[in-house]
């Protein structure tokens, strides 16, 4: 299914694209239609969806941005930082008594809760249970709404990054869910707390480098090099919050457009070897066609969601596109707090609608594939 969309490289501050409708009249933003109306949208005949998310992306960054403490500790780890959370904020018995009611375990005595929770980060995968509990707490996004507890570890992840107040962030997680989940005032104040005490240094490290570069400079730069000029004259709390989110959002959104270009590059490339048409070659692209040819290749660019790039192929060139996905969006970056190199992860999907894969409710979604 076909829908059109124009993209303003201008439309925001984080080099996000602003899209709107062809004319102000028809089409619609393909960066924020819901999952649940995806399904609606499918690939062209013999063609297949292929999608590269990048992975725990605006969290990845911030781990860069700080000290070698417990944040970064989960991304080399490969720890998951919302089922992390999850371990902390949410108290009593309740992981053990959920883990026996969906089948993980037997009896709630087996697993020990904190074990769990005291447990070195780069020991946790070799805990016990630890598995289980994993898959139980991301598991809970499809249990009923008063148990969205993976969600609300999401949430808290995302929001305290960027200094959220729990007044606000209790706002927001009401606002996101559509009115569905309210959290008491207590537990706002409890979910923030809990973040910024196991990880002390991103309000430590990361906020006051921010501070300081917005004071000193009135000038901010993301880990691709390019620039934030600060020109309002007076500079207040309520702002900073603004400035903590610039550094890993435009980062990302562009790790997307290069990936995206860069993309479309390579294509056109392989598409008309033999056809006389600009070439725009880069370190990437050269390195592209080195490792994966210059054999004809057609895919269709379709989705470009901050985060995330989707394309179309011919069935037979599912992996083949999917590796170049994944490696133009992998790009490498060095951490400006202590010159630590490091990439983009990301996690490739596909299938014959855009809405994710579901069992039996949508068995034809995009699936996650390695490549």
């Amino acid at each position: 299914m076909r829908n059109s969309t124009t993209y303003k490289l201008t439309g925001t501050k984080t080099f996000r694209l602003s899209s709107s409708k062809i004319l102000g009249r028809w089409g619609s933003n393909l960066q924020n239609i819901e999952k649940s109306m995806r399904e609606i949208y499918y690939p062209d005949d013999g063609k297949i969806f292929v999608q590269t998310d990048q992975a725990g992306a605006e969290a990845l960054i911030v781990s860069r941005l700080t000290r070698a403490g417990n944040y970064r500790a989960l991304f080399d780890n490969g720890i998951k930082p919302h089922t992390y959370i999850c371990c902390h904020i949410f108290e009593g018995n309740i992981w053990p008594r959920k883990m026996k009611e969906h089948g993980f375990i037997l009896d709630e005595k087996e697993l020990d809760m904190e074990q769990i929770k005291s447990c070195p980060i780069p020991e946790l995968k070799t805990t016990p249970l630890w598995k289980s509990l994993d898959s139980c707490i991301r598991s809970s996004d499809n249990w009923s709404i008063t148990e969205r507890y993976y969600y609300l570890g999401k949430q808290t992840e995302h929001s305290s990054n960027y200094d959220i107040q729990p007044p606000t962030f209790r706002m927001n997680i009401l606002d996101k869910s559509g009115g569905k989940i309210l959290i008491s005032k207590a537990d706002s104040e409890r979910f923030i707390a809990t973040k910024h005490r196991l990880f002390p240094e991103i309000k430590e490290d990361f906020h006051a480098t921010v501070q300081r570069s917005i004071l000193r400079d009135k000038i901010l730069y993301n880990l691709l090099g390019h620039p934030y000029q600060i020109t309002q004259p007076y500079i207040t709390e309520r702002d900073f919050k603004e400035y903590y989110a610039w550094i890993p959002q435009s980062t990302v959104g562009e790790i997307t457009n290069v990936a995206y270009a860069n993309m479309q590059n390579y294509s056109e490339i392989c598409c008309y070897s033999g056809v006389s048409v600009p070439k725009v070659l880069n370190e990437q692209v050269t390195k592209a066609l080195d490792i994966y040819g210059s054999a004809y290749f057609e895919n269709d660019l379709l989705a470009n969601t901050h985060d995330s790039l989707m394309s179309q192929c011919f069935i037979d060139e599912v992996l083949r596109c999917g590796k170049l996905q994944k490696f133009f969006i992998e790009q490498t970056m060095t951490s400006p707090f202590d010159g630590t190199i490091f990439a983009m992860k990301s996690e490739t999907s596909a299938g014959f609608n855009w809405r994710p894969f579901k069992v039996e409710k949508n068995p034809l979604g995009l699936k996650e594939i390695k490549v």
